[in-house]
């Protein structure tokens, strides 16, 4: 395990420099912080020599907008493959960076890693028991995001980017971050500056998030007519309102992974929202769940006992099921243990249990 950035820039220096050719993914259904941290290392392997590709497996007519418009404005600079080509690329001295996540099953080439010669993570998330094994992994529960660790590795390896990497690299700490509201630490605030000064503008970050009509739409009627809060009493006895988004009419209606984040985001913006739960299909078979919340509820804690990660207040998981109901109920239960005086979830709930669904 790499202790901190120091670590982390010369173990990229040097595992760059001596292999054959790098690979850099980040998790399934790209948002703005894995595919700026990926073009942040894109940008590191190209100053060092080295022929670097960039693994995009999913649908991309399924992307959130943004990034659409990011990957469409560096296809003459930045080569993105899918998993088809790096299976014809890869060879034994090949390097593969994962930012952004660290688990096997949320990475298109999860089945392929013997492939490589080395693997580094570059990770915010907490790990499980599907997390990627090497000894070569930063993984930092305090930063705000994937970006935020590329943006200090560039810095102190003095690696050159132009304003387009800068904005990239902002745009996944403002996406991570809910724009600065959370997460931040001393360190988040500092590197920002710097993507300022290398010329990151604010207004081109801002615009990156503005959301089509149609998904409006779409995420609008999701949370309107789908969406259940259930108040909870903590050990003080006080209140806390947990929401449940779901498609009730059309359960196995299917989504972009996106709008289940968004659907998550807005609920915590109506009052008295402790936590906010949205999931659904995003193709058929496989649950998506997204996880937001204030101080009160820690959802990394409820989403890693379900399979799944992120920290406190943003996280999510996949679940393979076709049954969206049952998901519900284990979800619901794992929240009453998640708000119990436990350092751990340990127990299984009692009324369906863990073991008849399948994880991925």
């Amino acid at each position: 395990m790499l202790a901190n950035s120091k670590q982390l820039k010369e173990k990229l220096e040097s595992e760059i420099s001596k292999s054959s050719q790098v690979f850099i993914i980040g998790h399934n259904g790209p948002d703005f912080d894995s595919i700026g941290s990926g073009i942040g290392i894109y940008v590191m392997a190209q100053a060092l020599g080295k022929e670097a590709h960039i693994i995009l497996e999913d649908d991309e007519s399924k992307f959130e907008s943004g990034v659409k418009r990011i990957i469409d404005s560096k296809r003459q600079t930045v080569s993105f493959i899918k998993k088809d080509e790096f299976l014809e690329r890869v060879d034994s001295d090949s390097l593969l960076v994962v930012t952004d996540v660290n688990k096997k099953p949320f990475i298109a080439v999860g089945d392929s890693l013997d492939c490589f010669g080395n693997i580094i993570v570059i990770d915010h998330h907490s790990e499980d028991e599907t997390t990627i094994p090497t000894e070569d992994k930063y993984i930092s529960l305090e930063a705000s995001s994937a970006c935020e660790m590329v943006a200090k590795v560039l810095s102190l390896a003095k690696i050159p980017y132009d304003q387009d990497v800068a904005n990239y690299l902002l745009a996944g700490i403002c996406l991570d971050t809910k724009r600065f509201k959370q997460n931040t630490t001393d360190k988040t605030h500092d590197i920002a500056e710097k993507l300022i000064k290398k010329g990151a503008d604010i207004d081109f970050v801002n615009n990156l998030f503005l959301e089509e009509f149609e998904s409006f739409c779409r995420i609008s009627n999701l949370i309107i007519n789908g969406t259940t809060i259930k108040k909870i009493s903590d050990s003080a006895l006080t209140p806390i309102q947990v929401s449940f988004t779901l498609n009730r009419n059309q359960p196995n209606q299917i989504y972009h992974r996106e709008d289940y984040a968004k659907a998550a985001d807005r609920m915590m913006k109506f009052h008295g929202i402790d936590a906010a739960f949205a999931l659904g299909f995003i193709e058929p078979g496989i649950v998506h769940i997204s996880a937001r919340s204030g101080k009160r509820v820690n959802v990394g804690k409820i989403m890693s006992a379900m399979g799944g990660g992120g920290n406190a207040q943003s996280a999510g998981g996949r679940i393979e099921t076709v049954d969206l109901f049952q998901v519900e109920k284990i979800l619901m239960e794992y929240v009453l243990l998640g708000l119990s005086d436990e350092e751990d979830i340990i127990k299984e709930p009692t009324v369906i249990k863990r073991k008849q669904i399948k994880k991925i």
